[in-house]
């Protein structure tokens, strides 16, 4: 010891200081009980001595160490001249030093800290009633020193309440409904940290901010009507509610009460009383409810005889007492006077000159006497008229060994009823008619009868029919149709026939030209009919016919496009942006969204491209439309400015494939 105490002599005096190390670092400060902790010596320092307050730990002289003995077991000195702190204690705390040859000393203040655990939190309640009580909470931890506190509420930092005990108590004097929630405590120092399990303070409040709703909301109620009261108050816990009329509880609780097919004995005042067992408080809220029956006021007459179209035909209000206006309704809707409606007797009665069959609907009249303003119940007119002449559907021509089923249907109030009649025969007695087996002999007129059995009127009406002999004929085709390319249809019969006839959309080709039709190009040669070369304008369904009148049908649909595409900004105000894409074309094309050029990949697939408007979103957007039976793609580029919401365009267009035309169906 002697010979340490000599060199700290010869060290301190011999030399004076030239220069200073910045500072002293440690590896960990503060630095938990029981860890190591290594003080750091300036690199290649051959002279040093190492204190710890006016104490002598070790110190290196001429290449050789010395460790002051009753530090010997508790430190480690490095070949580098640092200093570790084997298992550091409480008592390690305090001030080191470090003087290196001519240089100033640096010092640095160690904390040694015990890590916190067991932390645990109470309070004096957790059921509290607002206003009325205060709320302690303590906390404290088992182990630990250098103990700082931080409260929270469901995670947020407690700023409301008084501190004390350093921290480890919060007061919150005269509890509102704003403190319920869960709490905990959050204790910490240098080097640990641990939080209290939480704690829920259960607040007790109201009843306050007490309101009445009443659906729907009038001056008075009609007889049968339905009244829905909903009464309802801050509260916790929910506040018990019963009901009062005119001073008298009803033997009904609950937030809700509900008035149904409403007599005038239900008119009066109603009150909600609201109670809160807990806090002991009272609330309540009233309103009047008057309920009137229109029937004992105002109703519609009409004649007892059935309203007929053509006839005069009048509807009256009739009013129990002096009424100061009367207004008429049709549907829900005012009614006005015009050429076939007037009003007469001050609007007391409106008359039709002559009845229509518009006419008919649900009528009301609403009269305004000095207490009340009522509307009667409605009274449905319905305008009896027809039948019109039948329509008769069915075909023109039938196979010998088949049936064939005829429609007929005619205007009329009410429905009319039908009977046929073929080959003098009444042959049926409803709107449907199907025939007997069909021979070669049997073509004739078949008529249908309709007559209404209120209006007294009965209309016939008759269709020819032409039992012909059966022959197959087919339509066929051997290539796939491909816009702007020559195509053929050709029209197959299994027996011999004279000639062969094309229509489109059941109108005749001409057999020569396609002047019938400036949009086709085509002729007809044998049985077949060449398209020289096939357009758009060629879409249609297509019948051949034999001189025998038999037919088959071909369906003829031409694909194309897109030829344009548009992007619409059906944007409403508000944060969302919504862009829509569409084009001309046959089928509908596939559509993709591209932002800001980057065409590797898409943004959004389909035509409605939904986002939110932000800087972010502010761009160029691009949609991509492609037919998938063409191959066309045709791209439309839309600006999207936040601050302009302009939307400028332009439109590029690639063709990748030819104008094609789907598959056709084949019908027998």
């Amino acid at each position: 010891m002697e010979c340490l105490i000599f060199a700290l002599i010869l060290f301190t005096t011999a030399f004076a200081p030239a220069a200073s190390i910045e500072k002293l670092i440690a590896s960990q400060n503060p630095a938990p009980v029981g860890s190591d902790v290594t003080l750091f010596s300036p690199p290649n320092v051959k002279t040093l001595v190492w204190l710890f307050e006016s104490d002598v730990i070790a110190l290196t002289l001429n290449g050789g160490a010395i460790i002051s003995d009753n530090w010997i077991p508790r430190v480690t000195l490095h070949s580098n001249s640092s200093l570790t702190l084997n298992s550091v204690k409480q008592n390690d705390s305090g001030s080191y030093s470090l003087a290196v040859l001519n240089s100033s000393p640096v010092k640095l203040t160690l904390s040694v800290q015990v890590p916190i655990s067991n932390v645990t939190m109470w309070a004096n309640a957790t059921d509290l009633v607002e206003f009325n009580d205060t709320a302690v909470l303590k906390c404290s931890a088992l182990i630990g020193s250098h103990l700082s506190y931080t409260w929270l509420k469901g995670g947020s930092v407690v700023t409301k309440g008084q501190l004390s005990d350093g921290g480890a108590t919060l007061t919150i004097v005269g509890v509102t409904r704003y403190d319920n929630g869960w709490y905990s405590c959050n204790v910490s120092n240098g080097v640990s940290h641990e939080c209290s399990l939480p704690l829920y303070l259960n607040i007790s409040y109201g009843p306050s901010n007490t309101s009445m709703v009443i659906v729907p909301m009038r001056s008075h109620y009609e007889v049968g009507s339905d009244i829905t009261m909903t009464c309802s108050a801050d509260s916790s816990p929910a506040a018990i509610v019963q009901w009062m009329v005119d001073g008298m509880y009803l033997n009904h609780s609950g937030p809700q009460l509900q008035l149904e097919m409403v007599t005038e004995s239900h008119s009066g005042n109603y009150k909600c009383v609201v109670r809160n067992t807990v806090t002991s408080r009272f609330s309540s809220q009233s309103a009047l409810i008057r309920i009137l029956d229109p029937r004992n006021y105002v109703r519609v007459e009409a004649p007892i005889t059935p309203a007929k179209e053509g006839d005069n035909y009048v509807l009256t209000c009739n009013v129990t007492e002096p009424a100061m206006h009367v207004h008429w309704w049709k549907n829900g809707e005012p009614l006005h006077e015009d050429s076939t409606t007037v009003f007469n007797l001050e609007n007391m009665t409106v008359t039709f000159y002559p009845l229509e069959r518009n006419h008919t609907g649900d009528y009301r009249c609403t009269a305004t006497a000095s207490l009340w303003n009522l509307t009667s119940h409605p009274h449905n007119l319905v305008v009896n008229y027809g039948p019109e002449t039948p329509a008769v559907e069915g075909p023109d021509f039938a196979e010998a060994g088949q049936s064939a089923t005829f429609h007929c249907s005619a205007m009329s109030m009410p429905p009319s009823q039908f009977s046929w009649w073929f080959n003098g025969f009444n042959v049926g007695n409803s709107s449907v008619f199907t025939t007997d087996i069909l021979s070669t002999n049997m073509s004739e007129k078949i008529t249908c009868k309709a007559y209404n059995l209120v209006t007294g009127k009965n209309v016939t009406k008759s269709k020819m029919l032409t039992v012909i002999e059966k022959v197959s004929v087919m339509i066929r085709n051997n290539t796939v149709p491909i816009n702007y390319k020559n195509f053929t249809l050709t029209c197959d019969a299994t027996i011999p026939y004279n000639m062969i006839y094309w229509m489109k959309d059941n109108v005749p080709l001409n057999m020569t030209h396609s002047a019938v039709d400036p949009h086709m190009s085509y002729h007809i040669e044998n049985n077949k009919l060449h398209f020289t070369p096939l357009t758009r304008g060629d879409n249609g369904t297509y019948h051949c016919l034999a001189d025998n009148y038999a037919s088959s049908g071909y369906d003829l649909l031409v694909n194309y496009g897109p030829l344009s595409v548009k992007i619409l900004d059906s944007t409403k105000p508000g944060p969302i942006v919504s862009l829509t894409c569409s084009a001309d074309s046959q089928p509908d094309c596939d559509f993709q969204w591209f932002f800001n050029g980057q065409q590797s990949m898409a943004v959004h697939t389909g035509p409605i491209y939904t986002f939110l408007r932000n800087n972010e979103s502010q761009g160029n957007y691009t949609c991509k439309a492609k037919n998938p039976v063409t191959n066309i793609t045709m791209y439309q580029t839309t600006a999207l400015s936040v601050a302009a919401f302009s939307f400028p365009s332009q439109a590029v267009v690639t063709l990748t494939g030819l104008f094609a035309l789907s598959v056709p169906v084949l019908f027998h």
